[in-house]
């Protein structure tokens, strides 16, 4: 399988700059996603890789769509390989 090196954490990244926007605490997300505080965490710090259901569930949670979620996370790998 092929590894995308920047994934998990634009993923993390476009999570924290949407929650942030929605003024959000980590807390509040994952209880309105249903997911475990330490989980979400993880997640934004690039740590953990969501399953595609938390992924759904915390775009519902942040009023997203899963294709602009995605369209974000895509903007920000390309912004992380720039940087890199």
């Amino acid at each position: 399988m092929k590894e995308y090196p920047y994934l998990s954490q634009a993923i993390g990244n476009t999570i924290e700059v949407l929650r942030k926007d929605r003024k959000m605490t980590k807390s509040a997300l994952a209880e309105f996603a249903w997911l475990e505080r330490r989980y979400l965490l993880e997640i934004e710090q690039g740590d953990k890789r969501p399953t595609v259901n938390a992924v759904y569930s915390i775009c519902e949670a942040l009023k997203i769509s899963p294709p602009e979620f995605f369209r974000k996370v895509e903007e920000e790998m390309g912004r992380l390989t720039k940087n890199a």
